[in-house]
């Protein structure tokens, strides 16, 4: 899935968020794997490290991928809470970072998806909210009455 076609789904949330410092495009879904991007893990500049065995793992478009590599020391900020985390590098289609099943499961999110929320502990065990990007698709259809 891009970047634009998620803006368009109901059941995702995606929003801009820090990650090392750098703002970054976060998708959150329900995949099996919390994956970033070649090109942002590139912008890191953080080592890359070899896993001890492969992955296959299947993306969203039914793909199987072949994953050998992991970046450790990632710190994602979501409004003043930051995880330390591991990813693993795969080719995405205009996401920096997709947050999955595993994140989403360790952190006891849940995804509020027409209101395009997502409830998460922080590391404190306290419950917060991120607001994923809305779109009003009838923004560009409002008449200007002057």
């Amino acid at each position: 899935m891009t970047l634009e076609a998620a803006r368009e789904e109901i059941d995702v949330a995606l929003g801009t968020f820090l990650v090392n410092d750098f703002p970054t495009n976060i998708f959150f879904i329900l995949e099996l794997i919390t994956p970033l991007s070649h090109k942002f893990g590139r912008r890191l500049a953080l080592p890359v490290d070899k896993l001890d065995s492969a992955l296959v793992i299947e993306v969203a478009s039914g793909k199987l991928v072949h994953v050998s590599d992991c970046i450790k020391n990632i710190v994602i900020d979501l409004n003043g809470n930051k995880f330390y985390e591991e990813l693993l590098p795969i080719k995405l289609n205009g996401f920096d970072i997709v947050l999955g099943m595993d994140w989403l499961t360790a952190n006891d999110a849940d995804i509020k998806c027409r209101k395009k929320i997502v409830v998460i502990k922080s590391p404190r065990n306290e419950p917060f909210m991120v607001y994923g990007e809305k779109q009003n698709k009838f923004w560009n259809h409002i008449p200007d009455e002057r």
